[in-house]
């Protein structure tokens, strides 16, 4: 339609008596009703940005902990698990087992039986030897036979390796030896590396 001024209009007009009434589409209004469906738009990508991160959560949750509280028994260290060397250890000619306690090695006498122990079981030989700094023994698997004070039941399996076989643990009183008190039978000699976590 063409107006008296001359220019194009899409307004829909009609006379009435002699005033003319002229509807104009509500541009502004058609803009905000277009404006709910870009929210919903925006909040169903925000939904799903919460429920990845709710998946991802409950997966991590799932899978073993890298990092087991000292409470938990030492039967719950996953295989991959190490024990790295942290200073020099003599392993004697001829002998095939040492005892250690507190971070010093010792002896089966002088060991404090109410208290932890561990003895480590190396592959015996004619030369002295030495675990040195830096060394990780890997473990491969974990026993649990109810250590009581005079039974070393408790017992870390190791990879094979030409010079150590396994570690076997007392806790001084009966039940289970907790992951701190290997900790405390280790000191400063030994420390131990727990496995990443595996999801699934």
């Amino acid at each position: 339609m063409v107006t008296s001024d001359g220019l194009h209009r899409a307004d829909f007009c009609f006379l009435a008596g002699s005033r003319m009434l002229e509807f104009t589409p509500n541009r502004s209004l058609l803009r905000r009703k277009g404006l709910p469906v870009m929210r919903s738009f925006r909040h169903l990508s925000v939904l799903a940005a919460i429920a990845a991160l709710m998946f991802g959560s409950s997966l991590r949750l799932g899978g073993q902990s890298a990092d087991l509280p000292d409470t938990a028994p030492i039967a719950t260290i996953g295989a991959g698990s190490t024990v790295a060397v942290n200073v020099d250890v003599i392993l004697p000619a001829n002998q095939g087992t040492i005892y250690f306690q507190n971070g010093a090695v010792t002896t089966w006498e002088q060991i404090d039986k109410k208290a932890p122990s561990c003895r480590l079981n190396a592959v015996e030989s004619p030369v002295v030897r030495r675990l040195v700094p830096g060394r990780k023994i890997v473990i491969t698997g974990t026993r649990q036979n109810n250590a009581s004070v005079n039974f070393y039941g408790d017992v870390l399996q190791f990879e094979e390796d030409a010079t150590v076989g396994e570690l076997q643990c007392a806790p001084g009183h009966k039940g289970a030896m907790s992951i701190g008190e290997l900790k405390q039978v280790f000191g400063g000699m030994f420390s131990l590396i727990q496995a990443p976590p595996i999801v699934g």
